[in-house]
Parts: structure tokens; sequence; C-alpha cells
């Protein structure tokens, strides 16, 4: 009797592991710092906020590839903290110094008629050495965004750059939607400025440079050889090979979750650009990528942050399924 027992005390200790070890990936993270109400408050745009013009000390970003939002633009800012600068040590995220914000807007440039909609201002801010994320809705008549919470919904009819009119329910998200996809482990992290992504060649200053260059020559990062370091392609290049374009498209769109430390971490795919195909799980999940990703409704993936299909993304993992095949 006593052995049964100390058997049935084993495994119930064993299963209660598991759920929990399963259960920490998915347990909401809070914000460690308040956010104002206003996004004015931070100093990152000169002048009247809805030009979008960054301010002194405030830096503009650009992603070799990113995450489609419904068709929406965006704008994507850095602010260091005086002096300091961010440090390159391979091809993942820099290292961020103490009280960096990080800035991404988003908008229509062509919106029922108007010139530019600006929808949203995503911010993160890393204090304590913990990164911490707040949403703001753009109040046009004040020129100013107001902190958002609970996510809302902004009804838009925009023209896409295919030409196409289309009716979008933009869907803001929570706080707790932000930590679904910022996710690692049990802190947040930022998903696109990772330094394979910032390894591309930008405009500034009338000239083309490579954006790390750029931003080391102007004191903001840090690097001992850049030409150690990779690029993420652009998935909208149509001259370059369909694996690498179908690979780079779910390395943005899916992989923030895909990946150990994620949401999706207990899952078979791992979508990470530098993930080997043998490893990514790809091979077993065919099928189920093309479906998930082709249509909306409960299982459609990604599960945050569109509301439309994106019609050139899922054509574009079609045609790299079908190659495998």
């Amino acid at each position: 009797m006593k052995n049964k027992l100390l058997l049935l005390l084993f495994f119930t200790v064993i299963v209660a592991y598991v759920v929990f070890m399963h259960d920490t990936g998915n347990r909401p993270i809070a914000n460690g710092i308040r956010f104002n109400e206003r996004l004015s408050t931070y100093g990152l745009f000169h002048g009247q906020m809805a030009n979008l013009e960054p301010a002194a000390g405030v830096e503009i970003l650009e992603l070799g590839s990113t995450l489609f939002t419904d068709y929406a633009e965006k704008q994507r800012l850095i602010k260091l903290p005086k002096g300091k600068r961010m440090r390159a040590t391979g091809n993942a995220l820099p290292e961020f110094p103490e009280g960096t914000v990080i800035a991404k807007t988003f908008y229509y440039s062509r919106a029922e008629g108007k010139k530019r909609r600006l929808i949203e201002t995503r911010l993160l801010i890393l204090q304590n050495g913990l990164w911490n994320a707040a949403t703001y809705q753009w109040d046009m008549a004040k020129g100013d965004a107001i902190l958002l919470e609970q996510g809302g919904h902004v009804p838009v009819n925009i023209q896409s750059k295919d030409g196409i009119v289309r009716k979008i329910n933009y869907q803001i998200p929570s706080q707790k939607d932000c930590t679904s996809c910022h996710r690692s482990d049990n802190q947040l992290i930022p998903i696109g400025p990772k330094i394979s992504n910032l390894n591309i060649e930008v405009l500034r200053n009338g000239k083309r440079q490579n954006q790390l260059v750029y931003l080391h020559e102007k004191g903001l990062l840090d690097y001992k050889d850049r030409n150690h370091f990779g690029t993420i392609p652009d998935y909208h290049d149509a001259s370059l090979p369909t694996e690498q374009r179908a690979r780079a498209y779910m390395a943005m769109n899916c992989a923030h979750c895909h990946q150990p430390t994620g949401m999706a971490g207990q899952k078979s795919l791992k979508l990470d650009f530098s993930t080997s195909y043998e490893n990514t799980g790809i091979p077993f999940n065919k099928q189920n990528i093309v479906e998930r990703t082709a249509a909306m409704g409960e299982y459609h993936m990604p599960k945050m942050g569109t509301t439309v299909i994106d019609t050139a993304g899922v054509a574009l993992i079609r045609r790299y399924i079908l190659s495998l095949q």
C-alpha cells in the first residue's frame, strides 16, 4: 500500500511539473512602469506630431523584412539615452541601453480620400533591465495619441499599393496582446530590429548607405566587424528565390511565437530564419501552414495583428510549400 501511495505521489508531481512548465510560457506579463496618458510627453516628434518628423535625438529604423498588419504602413523610431549606444554581437537583437524607447506608428497613406490616416503608435520602453509595452490610439482632432490599455477597433477604407480598395476593421492590440507576440519565456523583447534585419541599405542624408554603418558613425551602435553579420532578405523582392522569400515571410510574421521561448514554443514549428530547414518542422506541417494562413477564423495564423488575408503572402507560402512536394 505504501509503495502504491509513493508511486501515485510521484506521478502527481510529474504531471504537475509538466503542466506548470507548459503554462509558464503563456502567463500574462505585467508592465513594470506606468505609461504616460499622451504620446506627446515622450518627445518623439518635432513640430506637429501628425507629420511624424522625428525629434532631435530620435532615429528612424528600417527593416529588411516587415510584419504584415492589414496593409498598414509603419514608421519605426528609436530613442536612446543621450551618450548611450546599442551593441551588436551577432545577428540577433543588439544589446540596448537602459532607457531605450522604441516606437512604431501604423498609418495608411490613402484612406477615405485623405492624404494620410494615423491609427496607432506602439511603444517599448526598457527600464530596470525589462521591456514594457503600450499602445496609443491617434486622436487626429487633438493631434496626439492616447494610451489605450484594452485595445480597440478602427474601421477604415483604404487603397493598398496593389490599387485595390479594401474595408479594414483595424484591430489595435491590448497590452495583453502585445505581450503575447513579444514574449520570450516570461519577459518581453522587441521583434523586428534584429541586426540581420537592420543590415540593409537605406537613404540617409541624400545617399544610399548601409544602415549599420550609418548608426555606427552617428555613435548609436557599436560592433567589431560588420562583415560577420547576415541579412534577412526582403520577401517582397520577386528577384529572390521563393524559398528565401517564404522563409523570411514566416520569420517576420510567425517566428515571434514559433520559436523555443515564444507563445508557440511547445509546438513543432520553429520558424526563425536562421533555423535549418530540417529543424523547422515545415516538412510535417505543410498542409497545416497553407490552410491556416489562407482563411480567417479561429484557426487563422498569425493569430493576432490581422483582420484580412495577406493575399500576396499566402500566395508566396503556397508556392513555397508546393515546391517542397
